[in-house]
């Protein structure tokens, strides 16, 4: 998915395709934080330079969604964003790319959020 500001040519859109993004300047993590955004990164310069890359920090914090609806820049993001802006609109586009997901939690949790997460990844690992 991506997220463009409410005020966007894209934001009525219910599905975009990726000549959609022809001219715009989408907003990534930089690379070398993540193999899956690496791989998008690399097939979007290869196979559609059209589109202006800039990085953004390896987590996604407030600021990267202000910037995004200030600059009217677009925001390579995940369906469990969506709601995380009250100024951005998120939508699907037509893409085979995929983003895994996983747990997300503090720094420092308690101990029943760590039995979790231990938990979850002993069920990974066994699956």
């Amino acid at each position: 998915m991506v997220a463009v500001s409410r005020e966007h040519r894209l934001a009525s859109k219910k599905l975009i395709n990726i000549e959609d993004l022809y001219g715009e300047t989408l907003m990534m993590v930089s690379p070398g934080d993540s193999g899956a955004n690496d791989f998008i990164r690399s097939d979007l310069e290869k196979n559609h330079p059209q589109i202006k890359i800039e990085d953004t920090p390896h987590f996604y914090d407030l600021s990267v969604f202000n910037r995004c609806a200030e600059t009217g820049n677009v925001l390579l993001t995940i369906e469990c964003w969506q709601d995380v802006h009250p100024g951005l609109v998120s939508i699907p586009v037509n893409w085979d790319y995929s983003i895994p997901y996983g747990l997300l939690y503090s720094l420092d949790p308690p101990e029943d959020v760590l039995r979790f997460v231990k938990a979850a990844e002993d069920f990974t690992n066994k699956a």
